[in-house]
């Protein structure tokens, strides 16, 4: 008798919620409590807001043991507190993990999820991250996972692949590029190419270092790279771009013209490029106060270095799995993608397209409809007004009329006088 053994390939699939601004959280419980954490590849631990920032929902220790203060850095804020080690439920599975509990938290109160859940190439080459906890118990048989990212917003229709990867979550095959030597999921470029219908320019740079991170929402880029994407769309698309700063975030607006803005191909090696459509990297499309019809793009400016770093809408795009054990990162698009079939004028959530529009004709109605009324007690006030000093001044004219005639009839009555 011949008995045959079929090895069956463990995973485990985690919904995540797509929260405001394209935020992906995973659900993780302690304590009774459970926590919607952000997804995020460019963390190096796991932090959950504290007692003392004030959220309805916060981390406290409970039967657990503190290790050390910590504090964390990253481009758009800082957190600090002090590290314990908590046991935690994942999807049924008992881990424990060290977190944060963050008492300190600069630019991150915006954000409607409880934390962050750290997958960097740091964090996965600790003993204790949560890769490592699963492979050892056996629930996955590679340490890998991947992001299959939906635009859809507060639904939990985005999943954390934990394990090899699904060939239903893509299209085509993944094609996998070797990151540099790097705490993050880095990978050198070749070139970023901004393409028009019949022109094609590069976009210079000191360096084409390229990071995929889960965890901001938009495409972070250089000062240096920003100036000069904004140049060459300006002069040579005619798109009147310009920066915005609002609380400490630099963006770009610029003019709308559905057929003006070019496609941006990110070259990674001969056989890779990320091609970003003009509905990839354009927020959304709408009316400011003046009526001018500008569009609000995807890339937010950082200081710190020559780095382009591709948050989740570009992940909306490109499925991305993550091999720990390999080192690789796998790209392929995504089996949501329906983006290129959107024009610009429907880019962005249902609320702010064509908001402004709205308000500023209602405010222009309310305006017109101020004057009229000012206009109008103005005039039922003058009126009379002018009527009362308009018969005023008949009444005098008549009563001086009426003085001249006195005057010559008593003139013609008298006597001539005799010598």
């Amino acid at each position: 008798m011949i008995i045959f053994i079929i090895a069956t390939v463990s995973c485990l699939d985690i919904n995540l919620t797509n929260l405001q601004f394209n935020y992906y959280s995973l659900p993780i419980s302690a304590n009774n409590i459970t926590y919607h954490l952000i997804v995020d590849t460019g963390n190096e631990d796991m932090w959950i807001f504290g007692k003392n920032s004030n959220r309805r929902i916060y981390y406290e220790c409970q039967k657990c043991a503190s290790t050390e203060n910590q504090t964390l850095e990253y481009a758009q804020g800082k957190i600090s507190g002090v590290k314990y080690s908590q046991t935690f439920s994942l999807m049924n599975q008992s881990l424990d993990l060290q977190v944060i509990e963050a008492s300190k938290v600069e630019h991150f109160y915006s954000i409607i999820a409880d934390g962050a859940v750290g997958f960097s190439r740091k964090q996965l080459s600790k003993e204790d991250n949560i890769l490592k906890k699963l492979y050892d118990s056996k629930v996955i048989d590679y340490k890998q996972f991947g992001l299959l990212l939906n635009e859809q917003n507060c639904q939990p229709t985005s999943i954390l692949i934990l394990g090899k990867p699904n060939k239903n979550y893509y299209i085509n095959e993944l094609q996998y590029v070797k990151p540099i030597q790097s705490e993050q999921w880095t990978v050198k470029g070749i070139s970023v190419e901004i393409v028009g219908k019949n022109n094609k320019y590069e976009l210079e740079s000191y360096s084409q270092l390229i990071t995929f991170h889960s965890g901001v929402s938009k495409i972070l880029i250089s000062k240096y790279k920003l100036n000069k994407l904004i140049s060459i769309f300006n002069e040579n698309y005619q798109l009147n771009c310009e920066k915005e700063s609002q609380n400490q975030v630099t963006e770009v607006v610029c003019s709308y013209n559905e057929q003006s803005f070019p496609e941006l191909n990110i070259n990674i090696d001969a056989n890779l490029s990320l091609t970003l459509l003009p509905q990839d990297y354009i927020a959304y499309c709408d009316y400011n106060y003046f009526l001018q019809h500008i569009c609000y793009l995807n890339f937010q400016q950082i200081d710190n270095q020559d780095v382009l770093v591709l948050g989740s809408v570009v992940l909306q795009k490109y499925y991305t799995h993550y091999d720990e054990t390999t080192q690789q990162i796998g790209i392929a698009k995504s089996i949501y993608y329906q983006r290129d079939k959107q024009s610009l004028s429907q880019l962005g959530s249902n609320v702010n397209n064509n908001s402004m529009l709205y308000f500023t004709i209602l405010l222009a109605l309310v305006l017109l409809i101020v004057i009229y009324i000012t206009i109008k007690m103005l005039l039922k006030q003058s009126i009379p007004l002018y009527l009362s000093v308009l018969e005023k001044s008949s009444s005098r004219s008549q009563e001086q009329e009426m003085e001249a005639i006195t005057l010559k009839t008593q003139s013609n009555s008298q006597p001539p006088l005799t010598t």
